[in-house]
């Protein structure tokens, strides 16, 4: 058996920690967040939507975060949103021909990072932190692979490095959930959040965190975006893994998941972490898939920690 030398910084909370102090401060008040309207750009004749989160100190690089399947602008938590932008500006988008963008949906995560590459550079950055949650994960593997030249650092969160096939050996009923056409609280609390008492309740937090969004709504991610997406992930589970090309990735690299992710096995998380030469490792209690939506403050406040750390 191949042996890994490893240096492994993992986030270990014991529950006390989210106990009903922590459970409060999950359910903060919103209504002193500041809001921001949609934007436009055109990027190679084809219209990108996004949120841009101003920090306004400019002493950091901007995050751009890349979403997850059937994810618009309007999926990302709020308060996460907030808590991460205390330090720096974040940018949330739709990529090419996903909900209100326009174009067509690649089937493939290398385009789609070619596409997000792109839109960077039409906003004007040279260098950028990336956060890739879920299928945005994987796209942002392909960033750090195609354009590393543009990434300073780089989160992987609930997500599965090339050739992971255990993304497509899913549950049946999973798969009926994800494909359904409508996405409802019902749906999200089993897909992105463990079925014990707490981890429920704390989606159940979230969902209406979601829907107290100030902004005008998003368009719902279409069948052709969402066909392109699910084949995208399927080719991803089945590609052969290139261990050299991970190993050549040498920025900073921060993965994390909850502790049972259904979606993109746990597991894969630890496996994508020991393919990085730089990498650290965040797993969390109690948690699923949306473990950064289910501990919002907590998870934003380690993102931050890690893009902040001088090393």
């Amino acid at each position: 058996m191949k042996k890994f030398k490893i240096q492994v910084i993992i986030a270990v909370f014991t529950l006390s920690i989210f106990s009903q102090s922590g459970l409060l401060a999950q359910t903060k008040n919103l209504s002193g967040m500041e809001t921001f309207e949609t934007k436009k750009i055109e990027v190679q004749g084809e219209i990108f939507t996004y949120r841009q989160y101003y920090n306004n100190k400019g002493k950091n690089p901007p995050l751009i975060l890349f979403n997850h399947t059937r994810g618009n602008l309007d999926s990302w938590d709020p308060l996460f949103l907030n808590t991460l932008s205390t330090d720096r500006d974040v940018i949330v988008f739709n990529n090419k021909g996903v909900a209100s963008s326009g174009g067509k949906t690649p089937d493939n995560f290398k385009q789609m990072a070619d596409d997000a590459y792109s839109f960077i550079s039409a906003l004007g950055f040279e260098k950028v932190d990336i956060l890739g949650f879920s299928i945005g994960g994987c796209v942002a593997q392909e960033m750090l692979m195609e354009h590393p030249e543009i990434v300073r650092k780089a989160i992987l969160a609930g997500t599965a490095p090339k050739g992971a096939r255990s993304i497509n050996e899913r549950n049946p009923k999973i798969i009926e959930v994800v494909t359904a056409p409508i996405l409802d609280e019902n749906s999200f609390l089993l897909l992105f959040f463990s079925p014990t008492k707490n981890s429920q309740q704390l989606g159940k937090l979230f969902w209406k965190r979601k829907q107290s969004n100030p902004y005008p709504k998003d368009r719902d991610v279409d069948k052709e975006s969402a066909k392109a997406q699910a084949i995208a992930r399927a080719n991803w589970g089945k590609d052969f893994l290139e261990e050299d090309t991970y190993a050549q990735i040498s920025i900073p690299v921060l993965v994390a998941n909850g502790k049972d992710d259904i979606m993109m096995p746990t597991e894969n998380s630890v496996h994508l972490f020991k393919l990085f030469p730089n990498a650290q490792l965040n797993l969390y209690p109690d948690s699923g898939h949306g473990f950064l939506f289910q501990y919002p403050e907590q998870v934003a406040t380690d993102f931050n920690h890690f893009l902040n750390a001088k090393n």
